[in-house]
């Protein structure tokens, strides 16, 4: 059976006033909501962010936690893509010190045919992101050293013959949209529930939202409105507003987290069919495995026994001197991807985003697919959008810590 919906609410309560006016509404605090709240904090425009649960508590912090270019785009010929992912690398290394780590991944190759191409690909990938604020002179790239490779216990039995090391890099996902969201001005309704709209003449005018700490009611009024609602969006639209439209398709993803293993030292980023990446990365004092693909319906869903052994699956045929099924799993999560709706497998599907003025409301934007590591510059262009205010200052602020800690700069 699928877990609640949403999870429970904190105890406390919540002392906004009954009444709130602003400029720009958005709903949906995870990356791309708080990451738009800073955007027009920095432009001195005024908003609100609206969640029905925590802030980054959603998909947010079920992602790959990682903030790279996309190593699979170099593999499938989307180097557009790849290369404004490692632009916003940068950005984020700068602007988020305190939640960056880079590391150095290692590709492993078969023949001596696919090390080539290995070498070639991730040499460019690694020259047009050479920008890399903060980087660790220790880490190595290229060519792994022989002795080097067979030190790691997953070289054991594997069908590899070496690897080759290429720069990106770790976050922590929730950390990082709390962050973002603490670094705006915006009055924070969390544990909210929208109940009814306000319209007229093409336009939303308000909300009605219902505190489910303790059921207290409060009035949202705006001028602009921004869905951000990730894979949530086409059911929230019908509910709403009756809005039937299949604007994205959802793709799940697992990780398994492992007690960590002796020896792994550095994350190790694994090519399989339809351009997938088996990622087994050390982090946190365990060891993190994914990730599956399935299609869903829904932002909450179960993880499923198959998507388990697919994955034990693939680590026994990649790393088969690992006791895999014998190790503890310490934890499991499922993340949903937002994909935009299309014809065809979500497999073959890009993580690129799309900004809809709907038809109805010409007041409201939908936020309609996206990545982590891009979030931030495509909230950049919709802030400059809707306010005429382009800001550099977008790329370079730090941003303030969640906890209160002070900003800290490379």
């Amino acid at each position: 059976m699928s877990e609640p919906a949403w999870p429970a609410p904190p105890e406390g309560t919540c002392t906004l006033s009954g009444t709130l006016d602003t400029e720009v509404a958005i709903l949906g605090a995870g990356i791309h909501g708080a990451a738009l709240a800073r955007e027009f904090t920095l432009r001195g425009v005024s908003c609100a962010l609206v969640d029905k649960g925590e802030v980054g508590g959603g998909t947010s912090q079920w992602s790959s936690q990682l903030l790279h270019g996309g190593i699979r785009y170099m593999l499938t010929g989307d180097i557009r893509q790849m290369r404004e992912g490692l632009a916003e690398r940068a950005t984020w290394a700068r602007i988020a010190p305190a939640r960056c780590r880079w590391e150095a991944f290692w590709m492993p190759h078969r023949f001596w045919a696919e090390g080539l191409a290995h070498r070639i690909g991730i040499g460019l990938y690694d020259h047009w992101g050479a920008e890399r604020p903060g980087w660790p002179p220790a880490l190595a790239l290229g060519p792994i050293p022989r002795e080097t490779y067979r030190a790691d216990p997953r070289s054991a039995k594997a069908p590899f013959r070496g690897a080759t090391a290429y720069a990106d890099l770790m976050t922590w996902d929730q950390a990082l949209t709390r962050d973002l969201a603490a670094s705006s001005e915006a009055p924070r309704l969390d544990f909210h529930d929208p109940e009814a709209f306000e319209d007229t003449a093409g336009e939303l005018k308000a909300l009605r939202l219902r505190d489910r700490r303790d059921g207290t009611l409060r009035r949202l009024q705006a001028r602009r409105w921004v869905f951000a609602l990730g894979p949530w969006t086409d059911g929230a639209m019908a509910s709403w507003f009756g809005d039937t439209q299949k604007r994205l398709r959802l793709s799940s993803g697992i990780h398994l987290w492992f007690e960590a293993v002796p020896g792994c030292e550095r994350p190790w980023a694994i090519r399989r069919p339809q351009g997938r990446i088996l990622f087994v990365i050390p982090r946190d004092g365990l060891l993190q495995v994914g990730t599956t693909e399935r299609e869903v319906e829904d932002g909450w869903v179960p993880i499923l026994e198959t998507e388990r052994e697919e994955l034990f699956q693939a680590l026994e045929a990649n790393l088969p001197g690992l006791p895999w099924r014998k190790m503890p799993v310490r934890s499991e999560e499922l993340g949903v991807r937002p994909l935009v709706a299309a014809g065809g497998r979500t497999t073959h599907l890009s993580r690129e985003a799309i900004l809809e003025r709907h038809p109805r409301f010409q007041n409201l934007t939908l936020v309609l697919g996206g990545k982590l590591t891009t979030a931030r510059a495509l909230m950049d262009r919709l802030a400059t959008d809707l306010t005429g205010l382009p800001c550099a200052a977008s790329t370079t602020a730090p941003l303030r810590l969640w906890d209160g800690q002070p900003p800290s700069i490379l």
